[in-house]
């Protein structure tokens, strides 16, 4: 009966009878190859497995994510659909299913574990696409992820060491440090004495994780002809590509590794040096380093930690690995950055875990991303459009702009660097996250994907910067230029055509550098107590000379 109807419908609508039983064909492949899916990854992992629970079944996973995402697309359709938009009420109702739905998505990233949590991360950082609702709810999920079982722990590094426990630990705690979505880590102690922290896998997320993307795939295709606005595929596409890279442990090592190579010249940094004898795809034990989460501000106040130099110390690093290296660490969330006292450094020190998400920037890429920041702090508009353009923005640079700056169309005008967010502001950008949500995922489908993880990035700093109060300053936007100077002046030295020319890039490159250094000591010295003495004297004779 319900064939017939949809037949009638059809045809009344004009569309011809085999393309309809084609499309329903296709459709009907593609979910029959999910429930396959499903009951194959099911039967593997209770023929496999000693103990299993409902997770172990895929036909669960894909019942779970259907059944929440039919929810949540029914409580918008019936909630919305009898209030107009014009109505008061309807911005309240709204933000109701907003909170209901952000709660059900959390519920199945809980429930489905791996890389749902993955992804629900990834979605909790997306402040300039999502309501708060959303963000606010998701991002819990970076502290909340469930941990596995210590015997489950013993026996994937049992597995990939080849050998006892004992052999290589003298101590292994049972609470683990913490826990993520592919993996947990746990303090330890090695036969020689020295602390080691050991990142495990969690068993079962390499083979359910190709799953889970495909039942992801499937319910946005569903959501998308229910939501035509809803352009979300490129975070599948994202995770089709990232996740790979994530579940080798060993690749996170070599990034590590490099990472702490190219950023040597900061005293500040400590990355924890890996031992590769013990380490593989699945297990990674690397030096074992303490310290408070860069969020925590009343660690940080018990350990006399400035921060203001902890913000800017992040600052430097982050504009290093953009504009200079264009080699990008893009899970900066506070689990993954620690920060404590150094009396080495006579300051604080920051500790950069969790190497496993890297974007690695093209040339071509990164000069226009340079220039278009140069543009952003110049309130050059015509750079900005030029240098947008050029990195898929089109005809919405305005919104391109203020999404990487998280300002408004007004502030970047006037120049991002002039003030801070006000609170007037911040609503509105809130505001206009929700109006312009088909504008911004069609831009987010046209850039290139090297965007889409230093979005995510710039996101996930601006929240540390956010639960640090220390917004973004002068002091930063000067870091920025400086790293756009020199990599720019990089570039043009290696085309350079004489010695002449390499001497003359040389000369404008110290000597912008000199400008950016006399204008950070000005403002240094106006923010001093002499400084502020000097500026009030100055304003006052001022109204007086008459």
């Amino acid at each position: 009966m319900l064939c017939v109807t949809a037949v009638t419908g059809c045809l009344r609508a004009g569309l011809p009878l085999m393309q309809w039983l084609v499309g329903m064909g296709r459709r009907s492949l593609r979910i029959a190859s999910l429930i396959c899916a499903g009951l194959g990854t099911s039967g593997v992992f209770v023929y496999g497995s000693q103990r299993w629970d409902p997770n172990d079944f895929g036909i669960v996973r894909i019942g779970r994510a259907a059944l929440t995402t039919a929810a949540i697309t029914c409580d918008y359709l019936v909630s919305l659909h009898s209030v107009p938009p014009t109505v008061q009420e309807y911005a309240v109702i709204k933000s109701q299913v907003h909170t209901r739905s952000a709660h059900r998505l959390l519920d199945l990233c809980c429930a489905n574990r791996g890389t749902f949590i993955k992804v629900g991360q990834h979605l909790g950082a997306l402040e300039y696409l999502l309501p708060p609702e959303y963000t606010r709810t998701l991002s819990v999920l970076h502290s909340r992820a469930p941990s596995t079982p210590l015997p489950d722990v013993l026996r994937v590094i049992q597995e990939e060491l080849g050998t006892e426990m004992s052999d290589i630990f003298v101590q292994f705690e049972e609470t683990p440090l913490g826990a993520a979505s592919l993996a947990q880590v746990h303090k330890a102690v090695l036969k020689d004495g020295r602390v080691v922290a050991v990142k495990v896998q969690h068993p079962k997320v390499q083979a359910q994780s190709s799953l889970d993307i495909l039942i992801m795939e499937v319910l946005l295709h569903v959501v998308k002809k229910v939501f035509p606005q809803f352009e979300f595929m490129w975070l599948v596409e994202e995770a089709k590509k990232n996740l790979p890279r994530e579940l080798d442990f060993l690749n996170e090592g070599r990034n590590a590794e490099r990472m702490a190579d190219m950023v040597c010249k900061f005293p500040f940094l400590r990355i924890p040096r890996i031992h590769w004898d013990l380490s593989t795809k699945r297990v990674l034990v690397m030096e074992y380093v303490e310290g408070g989460q860069v969020n925590d501000r009343q660690y940080m106040e018990r350990h006399k930690i400035d921060v203001d130099q902890v913000s800017q110390a992040l600052g430097k690093l982050y504009s290093e690995m953009i504009f200079v290296h264009g080699f990008v660490h893009c899970d900066p969330h506070p689990g993954n950055v620690l920060v404590r006292q150094s009396s080495d450094i006579k300051g604080p020190e920051i500790i950069l875990l969790d190497h496993g998400l890297y974007q690695e920037l093209t040339d071509i890429f990164r000069l226009n991303y340079c220039r278009l920041w140069q543009a952003l702090i110049a309130a050059d508009m015509n750079g900005v459009r030029r240098y947008s353009q050029r990195l898929g923005a089109g005809d919405l640079y305005p919104l391109f702009a203020c999404m990487l700056t998280a300002r408004s169309w007004d502030s970047v005008n006037r120049g991002i660097d002039r003030g801070p967010v006000s609170g007037e502001e911040a609503e509105e950008i809130r505001n206009n996250a929700a109006t312009y949500l088909p504008q911004i995922s069609q831009l987010l489908a046209s850039v290139p994907r090297q965007m889409l993880l230093l979005l995510k990035t710039n996101d996930l700093l601006r929240g540390i910067e956010t639960s640090l109060c220390t917004k973004a300053s002068a002091s930063s936007f000067l870091c920025m230029s400086r790293c756009c100077v020199r990599a720019l002046a990089r570039h043009r030295k290696k085309t350079a055509s004489s010695l002449w020319s390499y001497a003359h890039i040389t000369f404008m490159e110290y000597l912008r550098l000199g400008q950016l250094q006399l204008f950070e000591i000005f403002l240094q010295a106006q923010s001093s107590p002499i400084g502020r003495w000097i500026y009030h004297v100055v304003h006052w004779i001022s109204q007086y000379r008459y």
